[in-house]
């Protein structure tokens, strides 16, 4: 989305600074075109740097490993019998 706009505003900003289009006489008193212009290409540029920045950030992966250690408690020694436990055998006799 941040690329989008900032394309978006970066046409806007050089459509303004180039006349391309006629404003209506109205609005072209009320606002200054060029000043505008550079103002939205400048945020424009701005707004596709840090999306490239952003997308370049979020294609980095990491992985996560977990190791865990077993307390042997007060009685010394590890866990007793298979880890995980598994089924109980048969009594025999």
């Amino acid at each position: 989305m941040t690329i989008g706009l900032g394309i978006i505003l970066l046409v806007l900003g050089l459509v303004l600074l180039t006349s391309a289009v006629d404003l209506p006489d109205e609005v072209a008193n009320a606002i200054a075109s060029e000043p505008l212009g550079w103002i939205f290409v400048v945020t424009g540029g701005l707004a596709i740097v840090i999306g490239v920045l952003l997308s370049v950030n979020r294609s980095q992966h990491t992985t996560a490993v977990e190791h865990r250690q077993y307390d042997p408690g007060p009685y010394g020694g590890g866990p007793q019998g298979p880890y995980p436990p598994g089924p109980q055998a048969p009594p025999q006799g």
